[in-house]
Order: structure tokens, then C-alpha cells, then sequence
């Protein structure tokens, strides 16, 4: 296939250069005669009688009729009628997105966690992306962004999931439609179908428009959904607009090779005098302008980058050698005034020896000889001093070499090495991919993340995801020790006794060792401090009704108490510092705001942590929601605020899952909580390492309440209590058993 310009005249002297050729001249005369059957439809000369074996269609910004001849490779044209039934569907998809949307925001009943956590759980890969999203809607905008106009599957198990039933008929509707073209794009292909088609593995589809980016992405993907049987690859390309003329052509197969040939030797004059766009002989591509033009483009982006890398690296040298060369040029110059001294010298040498004193003359000849001496040596000792300059520089880029090749084969080594620690805890697995332990059992860490690492135990031999909180070993515990030691300030008071202890170090590791042991948070609180000391970039985000601390500094929790007043209902506090937690905790304006609601995600708080947030909710008498999820909060903590919200009547939602440091212990303390608050609407005690027993005890105490109307639990229990407590039936309705 030739695209020239619409030059018609051009045909013509091509048919005259391929006649020059003996293998070639039946091909010429064929496109000869095409060129005159051309001019008889625009009525410049009289109709031939020859009948030619090309056609020849002009693709310019009217045509809306596809290609009559058979298509090589299994090619086929839409024209432009085609591309409003594409902008519909995309239209279809953008409006069904809009109102399933609205339907989940408006409809849901389920929180903003639960749905992130159903999405987090069903798409991983989505994870990132929800990390920020804070709202239904900003979770849903996720969702709709990683759908696709064929593939709306995130929308339809959301929906499931939530029981949105009025979502139901909307996406029949816009499934149908989908279906509607895919059946119109088969009879399509259907009517075209070349007689080799079923040989080719490749189908291209070629747009008689040029659609944006988005749009050739839908076209692409409802291509894809209407011909996914046929098990062929699919690509779709679009004409750009202007003025050309494609000649598909035919001949005996012997000939191609020889036409071939003669092509590549005529390529310069093609290109030149007939504007060549593009050249393609059987399957072989002799000359492509846009692809050359696209390569040369990119070869000219990376030597500027090459070119701008190696100025910046040369800018770099000519600095060091410049500062080298001043310092040479320095000591030269101290060599000269020296040279300078001797040659006056000898000039005073030489007058003095013109005296008739023999004796003089003697001394100063043989002084003369010595500082003659002395001028060479230095003058030596000048030349050396550069020659061992170029040296010297070219041995440290050599050094220096090395030394980064052993520093990244250190490093290296030290990624491979895997870690034995003992768990402080048993933990039994809630997630599919944990690993289950006993407390005291030895384990082989792989990875090490924030709060999950990856591991096996030297026991059972099984292999899975591990709660950080509940493993330690004695040599962290020496590190975090020194680390304590070595910062500049810390807040916790049991943290500065051991700092300001003048006893020995083995004492003030004893002491530290009592610590870790009387608070069980201890060691991830620390683990967290130590990151944030290697350097994290906190930030802070306000609105009109709230006030968002992510890994805040000391700085930056001063100035939020500094700024907040009663229109922020909302604090949430995540990935937070011991130092910044005690900061924003301990402020007692926080006594007095009209606050709402107050999130503590993922920030270890350790007993005076607790001490702050239970006087906050001692003195504030407006909170109605607490939420201390993911890794936040231990045993100690839960029974600390269970004893500071039974004389609680504001708070009506208490959220503590996620917290694998939650076990049997606190059992007793929320048994306790419910016999004797009446405030509490919501418990939530989803994904902690409570057992059986406790939660047994938990629902006993729930018949004496009657204000709780949802009790989330984790379904591995509910077997067993159903079972074992008798008067179940009478409190089920209250119970939520989460999967």
C-alpha cells in the first residue's frame, strides 16, 4: 500500500518508474490504468476500455464509505457513521456511573470503612489509591475510575454486596445497550469478512475519525468485548485528516521480492518527488514517515537528556578542578616568589664576584652553585607536584569505584539475611494468609513492613503475615534503648526517668526491660517514634468541619490546637509519633471544643497516651464517636477507657477493630463497660484476638443492656456461642457476626 499526496498527476510517474523494471511493467500498467479510470471520474478524459485490477479511494475529511477490496491481514474500515454509536455508549457509561454513585451515597447504610475495606478486600491493587479517600464518594470516584465502559464489575459487587436493588435495573439497561452494539459490530464483521479471514491471527479496525485518547480506549475495549470468541488480536488505528490517496495492489507472489528491491533503491526519489507517506509491500514495511518521525523525535529527546546529563556531570568536574587548580596556582605562585629571591641573589652574587677579593670570589661561586642546585630541585619538585595531580585524580575515581561496589554488595548482604525473633504474644490468624502462633514460639521474619510483617515459625513450619506488635527480640529492644538515649527529646515521663537516670547502663536496660513488659505497646510506639526520627514528611489537612494530622510533627500538632475551633467537629490522628500524640492530647482546649467525632488510626498509645484520652473524655461532654483502629491500642488501654466511659453518658459509638493486641484480658473489662453504661449504641470489636470465652461473657452482659443495637464481632466465634449460650435467640437481632 503507497500513500502519496493527491497530486493525481504523481500516479502516473509512479507507473512510469515501476515500468523501467521487466519483473515490474503488468503491476505499472495496472496502476497506469487506474490513473486514467481516476481522470474518467472526474470527467478530464475519455473512459478506457481496459479493465484495471487496483482501487484506488481517496480518504479525505468526507468519505464515509469503506474500502470495497479484499483486506489483507483481516483490515477493516468504520467510517465515520460509526462514531456516534461509540460516543453514546461512552455517554450510557458515564451516566450509569453518575447515578450508581449517587444510589450507594444517598442509599448505603454501611460506613465509610466498611466499604473501603469490602473494596480494599476484593481489589488489593485498589489500596493505594483508597488510602486518601475519607468519604463514599471519594471511595466510589475509586471505583469508577478503574472501571471501564465493557467492565463495570467493581459497580455490580458493590452494589451486591450493600443490597443497592434500584442499581439493579440501571445496569441491566447499560448491559444491554453494550450488548446491542457488540451484536451490530458482529454482523459488521460478519458482512465484511474476507475469505482469508479465518487464517488471520490479527484483526485491525480502522476509525474513519480521530477520537481522543479516552474515547479510542472505549472503542478499544468494546472491540475487544464483541469480538473476545474469536480469540484474535484486535487493533484499532484512526485516518488523520487531510488529503491522501491509498493504492492497494495486487500481483503474482514471485514478484514481490524483485518489486521489493526496486522500491528500496527508488526510496529517496519516492520520498522527494511523490511526498511518500507510507510504503508497504506484502508484509514488509519499506518506509513509514510517521514512525521515522517518531523515532527521530525520541533519539533527539534522549541525546538532549544524554547531552544535558553529561554537561551537568562535566559542570561538576570543571568545579573540582577549578578549586584544585586555584590551590596549584597558589603554590605555584609561592614557588615563584622563591625563585624570585634566589635569581636576586645570584644577580647580587655575580656583581659582588666583579671585586678583586679572591677569597670572596671563591665562597660566592660555590654559594652560586648551591642555589642554582636549590632552583633546579624546586623546579623538579613543581613539575612533579602536577604530574602527581593528574595521577592522583584519576587513582580516587578508581577508589572511589570500589568503594561504591563494596557499599552496594554490603547492602546486599545484609537485604538476604533473615531475622529470628520470639513472639511476646499468641495470636491466632484472622486473615486468610496469617500466621498463627503460640506466645514464646520462635520465628524466621522475611519482611518487615510498618505494622505487618512477613515471616515463618521454626515450629509448625507455616509460613504468613504477622502482627509486629506481637514479636520482639532482645536485640531491638537494645536498639531502641539506644535510640531513646540518643534523640533530643522525648515525652513520655517513664521514657525521660530512664534518660535522666544516673545509674549504669545495665541498670537503665533493666528499667527499659520493665517498661516494655508493663506496657505492651510499648515496643511498636518506639518502633514508630525511631521512623519518624529518620525522617517522615507529616501533613496536615483542614476543612470547614474538620481536621485531618497524617505522621504530624510536635510543630504541626501545636499549631492545629493553635487554629481549631468549635466548627471542627472531626479530629483524625494517623501514623502519629509518641511526641505528637502527647502534644495534641494533652492540650486542654481540646476540653472545651464542640468536637464530635475523634479517629486515632495506626498510632500506637501507650499508658500516658491513654492517661490523655481518658481525661479528654472524662472533661469533654460532646464526643458521641471514638474510633482507635488498626494497631493503636493494647489491653492496658481498653480497660483504662472502659473505666472512664461507665460514668460516660454523651459517647454512642465505640470502634476498636483491628487491634491484635486486644485479647482475652480485656474480655472482663467490656463485660463490665456494658453492665454499666446505658450511652453506647455501637461496640466494635471486629478483628482482635478476644477469645470465645470472653465473647462469650461480653454477650451475657449485653442481655442486662439495652441501649447497644449492633454488636460487631468476628464470625469464628459465632458457632461456638450460639451453641454454648442458651438465651442467644434473645439478644441475635443485636448481634453482627462479620466474615
Amino acid at each position: 500500500m503507497i500513500a502519496v499526496s493527491d497530486d493525481h498527476g504523481k500516479l502516473r510517474s509512479l507507473g512510469n518508474i515501476l515500468m523501467e523494471l521487466e519483473e515490474t511493467k503488468p503491476l505499472a500498467q495496472d496502476i497506469i490504468n487506474d490513473y486514467d479510470k481516476l481522470l474518467v471520474s472526474f470527467g478530464m478524459v475519455p473512459k478506457p476500455s481496459s479493465v484495471t485490477t487496483a482501487v484506488v479511494t481517496q480518504f479525505t475529511s468526507g468519505t464515509v464509505n469503506a474500502v470495497s477490496s479484499p483486506k489483507i491481514n483481516g483490515d477493516f474500515y468504520f467510517n465515520a457513521a460509526y462514531q456516534s454509536k461509540f460516543d453514546e455508549i461512552r455517554g450510557s457509561f458515564i451516566i450509569l456511573c453518575d447515578e450508581i454513585v449517587l444510589l450507594i451515597s444517598r442509599q448505603s447504610k454501611a460506613s465509610v470503612a466498611e466499604v473501603k475495606s469490602f473494596i480494599q478486600r476484593s481489589f488489593p491493587e485498589l489500596s493505594n489509591e483508597l488510602s486518601d479517600a475519607d468519604s463514599i464518594e471519594g471511595i466510589m470516584n475509586v471505583a469508577v475510575k478503574n472501571c471501564r465502559v465493557n467492565n463495570i464489575s467493581i459497580l455490580k459487587m458493590v452494589t451486591k454486596r450493600f443490597k443497592i436493588t434500584e442499581a439493579k435495573p440501571l445496569i441491566l439497561q447499560y448491559e444491554d445497550e453494550v450488548k446491542t452494539l457488540s451484536e451490530s459490530l458482529q454482523d459488521f464483521l460478519s458482512q465484511n469478512q474476507p475469505k482469508h479471514f479465518q487464517n488471520c491471527k490479527t484483526i485491525q479496525f480502522t476509525l474513519g475519525w480521530e477520537p481522543n485518547e479516552h474515547s479510542l480506549d472505549d472503542i478499544c475495549n468494546l472491540l475487544e468485548e464483541a469480538f473476545k470468541e474469536l480469540n484474535k488480536r484486535i487493533i484499532v488505528r484512526s485516518i488523520h485528516r487531510g488529503n491522501s490517496i491509498i493504492i492497494i495492489c495486487y500481483g503474482p507472489h514471485h514478484l514481490l521480492a524483485a518489486l521489493l528491491l526496486e522500491a528500496q533503491d527508488n526510496l529517496t526519489v519516492l520520498m522527494k518527488e511523490f511526498s511518500l507517506i507510507r510504503l508497504t509491500i506484502g508484509h514488509y514495511t519499506v518506509y513509514d514517515k510517521r514512525i521515522r518521525c517518531k523515532v527521530q523525535d525520541t533519539v533527539t529527546v534522549m541525546n538532549n537528556e544524554c547531552l544535558a546529563e553529561e554537561i551537568k556531570l562535566a559542570d561538576g568536574e570543571e568545579q573540582e578542578l577549578r578549586t584544585l587548580l586555584d590551590y596549584k596556582e597558589g603554590s605555584i605562585f609561592e614557588e615563584d616568589k622563591q625563585l624570585n629571591i634566589f635569581k636576586e641573589r645570584k644577580d647580587y652574587i655575580e656583581r659582588t664576584l666583579q671585586t678583586p677579593e679572591s677569597k670572596l670570589k671563591v665562597k660566592l661561586l660555590t654559594r652560586e652553585k648551591l642555589i642554582n642546585k636549590i632552583f633546579k630541585s624546586k623546579k623538579s619538585e613543581t613539575q612533579l607536584f602536577k604530574n602527581s595531580f593528574l595521577i592522583n585524580k584519576t587513582g580516587r575515581e578508581e577508589e572511589l569505584v570500589k568503594y561504591k561496589k563494596k557499599i552496594k554488595l554490603l547492602q546486599e548482604q545484609l537485604m538476604s539475611q533473615k531475622t529470628n525473633i520470639y513472639t511476646r504474644y499468641g495470636y491466632h490468624g484472622i486473615w486468610s494468609d496469617d500466621l498463627s502462633f503460640s506466645e514464646g514460639e520462635q520465628l524466621e521474619i522475611y519482611k518487615k513492613g510498618s505494622f505487618w510483617w512477613k515471616g515463618r515459625s521454626l515450629v509448625s513450619d507455616d509460613e504468613g503475615s504477622i502482627p509486629s506488635s506481637c514479636v520482639y527480640s532482645m536485640l531491638e529492644s537494645l536498639q531502641l534503648l539506644e535510640f531513646i538515649l540518643s534523640v533530643e527529646e522525648v515525652s513520655l515521663p517513664i521514657l525521660q526517668k530512664i534518660r535522666n537516670d544516673s545509674s549504669s547502663n545495665d541498670e537503665k536496660a533493666s528499667l527499659f526491660l520493665e517498661t516494655i513488659n508493663d506496657d505492651p505497646i510499648m515496643i511498636p510506639a518506639l518502633r514508630q517514634d525511631k521512623k519518624h526520627d529518620e525522617g517522615v514528611t507529616g501533613r496536615v489537612s483542614w476543612d470547614s468541619d474538620r481536621v485531618v494530622l497524617h505522621s504530624p510533627s510536635p510543630v504541626q500538632s501545636n499549631e492545629v490546637i493553635s487554629n481549631i475551633n468549635n466548627n471542627h467537629k472531626k479530629i483524625v490522628l494517623s501514623d502519629s509519633s509518641t511526641n505528637s500524640t502527647v502534644s495534641l492530647l494533652s492540650s486542654t482546649k481540646l476540653h472545651t471544643l464542640n468536637l464530635r467525632k475523634l479517629v486515632v488510626q495506626s498510632t500506637p498509645l501507650t499508658n500516658d497516651c491513654i492517661q490523655y484520652l481518658c481525661i479528654l473524655l472524662t472533661n469533654n461532654e460532646t464526643i458521641k464517636e471514638l474510633i482507635i483502629i488498626f494497631h493503636s491500642i493494647s489491653d492496658t488501654g481498653v480497660s483504662n477507657i472502659c473505666q472512664a466511659l461507665e460514668h460516660n453518658s454523651t459517647l454512642t459509638s465505640l470502634y476498636l477493630y483491628n487491634n491484635p493486641l486486644i485479647t482475652s484480658t480485656s474480655g472482663q473489662a467490656l463485660s463490665h463497660l456494658l453492665l454499666n453504661n446505658s450511652s453506647l449504641v455501637i461496640l466494635d470489636l471486629r478483628y482482635t484476638a478476644l477469645s470465645t470465652e470472653s465473647i462469650l461473657l461480653i454477650l451475657q452482659s449485653l442481655m442486662d443492656n439495652k441501649s447497644i443495637t449492633r454488636l460487631k464481632l468476628d464470625n469464628r466465634h459465632e458457632k461456638t456461642c450460639i451453641n454454648a449460650y442458651r438465651k442467644y435467640y434473645l439478644i441475635r437481632d443485636r448481634v453482627v457476626w462479620w466474615y
